[in-house]
């Protein structure tokens, strides 16, 4: 394993490698020392994604690399873009373009506004230099390691598989346009069908349903950051959004783990498998 202390976590392929890697980007549960809000702490912790890195834990028995953040997303958050900032956060204006998204109105952008039950995360509007030092600390050296992993699968075996695991509400809240319905087991996103062959996306959602589990494609999410950064079909790069619902396994009112926790673990850990397999039936050797 490598370690980043209070940033990362990488567990590496274990026997036969694929070229695969795995990135849970908003399960960490570890809040920096700097981080302070008068907010509850269960709306504050409503939005971290619970267990995911446990969930897809067997990856990399299956030989896929397996990268998770530490920190808590409502910190920073790695599925976000760094012009996803609200300026109504910053004590000063930002000093490069901002885009902030429909996510950012809704207090979760890059830098989190507000949590759960309309409570706000601050009391105070943060400086330039506390969000610089929250991108160049956090999320760049995700993003930068989780790079360099793809890549390296890539230039192995001239194309790589990345899938960046969440997971969701079960039932639709208000805000969405699924508002009051339960959603399918597991969403598989590729940003309709720009950042992954549709092949790969029937190879997952074939290895779900085998194993009894309902799947949607871009619905109710379409993916975000992590896999628009990262994919590129055209260059051998499919990226793959994984959201599953957090009844499956932990309840959502007290963050305790369900009773067949371990089964969807170890049903997870087979579609890993049947990933790998796939992954590595398309490798063509060193890219040129």
């Amino acid at each position: 394993m490598d370690l980043l202390p209070g940033v990362l976590l990488y567990t590496p392929p274990a026997g036969t490698s694929a070229p695969v890697v795995f990135d849970v980007p908003r399960s960490g549960r570890e809040y920096p020392a700097a981080f302070h809000t008068t907010a509850p702490f269960a709306d504050v912790h409503f939005l971290v994604s619970m267990y995911v890195e446990e969930i897809w834990g067997l990856a990399p028995q299956a030989g896929c690399g397996l990268l998770y953040a530490l920190f808590v997303n409502n910190w920073i958050d790695a599925n976000r873009g760094l012009a996803d900032l609200d300026p109504a956060l910053l004590a000063e204006p930002w000093p490069e373009p901002l885009a902030p998204s429909e996510k950012t109105g809704r207090g979760m952008g890059l830098i989190h506004s507000s949590v759960r039950n309309g409570h706000k995360l601050y009391n105070r509007k943060l400086t330039v230099a506390e969000v610089r030092n929250r991108i160049d600390h956090y999320w760049k050296p995700y993003h930068d390691r989780l790079a360099a992993l793809i890549a390296a699968e890539r230039d192995r075996a001239g194309i790589a598989y990345h899938l960046s695991c969440h997971c969701m509400g079960t039932i639709g809240p208000a805000s969405s346009h699924d508002a009051g319905q339960r959603r399918k087991d597991f969403c598989l996103s590729d940003r309709d069908g720009t950042t992954s062959s549709r092949e790969f996306m029937d190879v997952i959602a074939g290895a779900m349903r085998s194993h009894g589990y309902s799947v949607s494609y871009n619905d109710p999410f379409k993916g975000a950051e992590s896999i628009r950064l990262h994919a590129n079909p055209a260059g051998g790069v499919h990226s793959v959004q994984i959201e599953v619902i957090k009844e499956l396994f932990f309840s959502e009112a007290t963050f305790e783990k369900h009773p067949n926790f371990d089964q969807v673990r170890t049903d997870m850990g087979k579609v890993a498998a049947v990933i790998a397999d796939y992954a590595r039936s398309q490798g063509i050797g060193p890219a040129g």
